[in-house]
């Protein structure tokens, strides 16, 4: 059998790496008051990754990581969500690149198939590397034709988008108070990463009854960007 090092599971031979710690699993546990301390980035990944999948998070887990200042900037949740804003900017950016070199190379394609380009080739070498640089070069500028029409369609999106997440910015600043979640959830003297992560998971859960469907990775970023306008007491 193998078991994790760090949530003490028991895996089943042939499985190489935890499921929710994503750490390389060992033979046998270390005997007890001989456990291998872990550091504060790699308990705050293991209690991001234990609450994506629902899991509780362990006591023990959060007495594990030292005091946080309270005016670090770096949030504990780390979102992995593009928006659709983004994602019309990068499209837009690879489309100029992509129409950019191939209508560079379609036109150097032609002065070289037209003998401004003197390489010493023969006629049917030109005709070939005129065929199928050509081919190549109007591909690009395919691609690009392509990745400039998804960057509009996702400004529209993108116009959508912007508007929910106002939207939600807006209810959430008009009914979350942090003096009335840190009372129902009573973590007045629980440690600034605990507090952190009670907060948060409550504020999401808030949010996905007043909004459906909403994708979690949205959820998560849009969450990281109005934290500290509702619960402004840890950046003061």
């Amino acid at each position: 059998m193998a078991w994790c090092p760090k949530c003490k599971c028991e895996y089943v031979e042939g499985i190489t790496v935890c499921a929710d710690c994503e750490c390389e699993l060992v033979e046998k546990l270390p005997e007890e008051g001989t456990e291998p301390e872990i550091t504060q980035q790699e308990a705050l990944a293991m209690m991001q990754v234990m609450m994506e999948s629902g899991k509780g998070i362990p006591e023990e887990l959060f007495n594990s990581v030292e005091a946080i200042p309270k005016k670090a900037s770096t949030p504990y949740h780390q979102s992995r969500y593009v928006n659709n804003e983004e994602k019309a900017e990068e499209n837009r950016a690879s489309a100029i690149a992509l129409l950019a070199v191939g209508g560079i190379g379609l036109v150097a394609t032609v002065l070289f198939y037209f003998d401004y380009f003197d390489i010493n080739s023969s006629l049917i070498g030109k005709y070939v590397i005129s065929g199928v640089m050509g081919v190549v070069f109007i591909l690009f500028i395919i691609m690009g034709i392509v990745s400039l029409r998804n960057s509009r369609i996702l400004r529209k999106e993108a116009h959508k988008e912007n508007n929910l997440t106002a939207e939600i910015k807006k209810w959430c600043i008009e009914n979350l108070y942090e003096d009335e979640i840190d009372r129902l959830l009573d973590v007045e003297q629980q440690s600034v990463e605990l507090k952190y992560f009670q907060r948060f998971d409550y504020v999401k859960s808030t949010i996905q009854n007043q909004f459906m469907n909403l994708d979690e990775d949205y959820l998560d970023r849009l969450i990281e960007e109005i934290y500290s306008e509702i619960f402004k007491e840890d950046d003061e």
